[in-house]
């Protein structure tokens, strides 16, 4: 899905019959808020709720449910762990890399993380994807077992893609501090 924010998960397993597939699981219910002043994002916290992953296999759902812990633990955050200088404000349509030093927390287990961002301005959002190599038992989580199922691999991949737009009151707060520096201007030239 190229048209909204997602976090998600991939991971081998091998299944009977059917052989090695790929489980992935993403939810659209991500939330966060990120902080910048000119090219500096100085802090970014991303919430996900965990009991809204889906997979491509609906019979997989209440597995991984139960491996996150989802009734105990519904909440997975990202933050990061110190300001990130993009070098410059994204020009609109030009892709842009950075590297960010942060925390995952999964089951209520911390992780330190850096991992490369990918994104690019189109209009008033900025797209950033990436996807960061994990063993998810490090969370504490407890790979699924099922009949169907003859393993699962304790390592996958998290994945995002995060559609960030500027809170409109904060825009409204800034447009209006804008007219504000304009209206001075023009009464210190008259």
């Amino acid at each position: 899905d190229f048209s909204s924010s997602w976090v998600g998960f991939r991971v081998a397993e091998v299944l009977s019959p059917g052989g090695e597939v790929e489980a992935v699981g993403r939810t659209p219910v991500v939330s966060g808020q990120l902080d910048a002043s000119g090219s500096v994002i100085e802090s970014a916290l991303i919430e996900v709720d965990l009991t809204t992953i889906t997979s491509d296999r609906e019979r997989r759902d209440p597995a991984i449910q139960r491996a996150l812990g989802t009734n105990d633990y519904p909440t997975a955050t990202f933050a990061f762990s110190e300001p990130v200088d993009l070098g410059a404000v994204p020009i609109e349509g030009e892709p842009f890399n950075v590297s960010v030093p942060g925390t995952i927390t999964i089951r209520d287990v911390t992780q330190d993380v850096e991992f490369e961002l990918q994104g690019q301005r189109a209009g008033d959002v900025v797209v950033v994807v990436g996807s960061l190599p994990v063993d998810f038992t490090s969370f504490d989580v407890t790979m699924p077992t099922a009949p169907i199922v003859v393993s699962v691999e304790d390592s996958g991949d998290l994945e995002w893609q995060l559609f960030l737009t500027r809170d409109a009151d904060m825009a409204d707060d800034e447009m209006a501090e804008e007219d504000m520096a304009d209206d001075e201007m023009a009464d210190d030239e008259a």
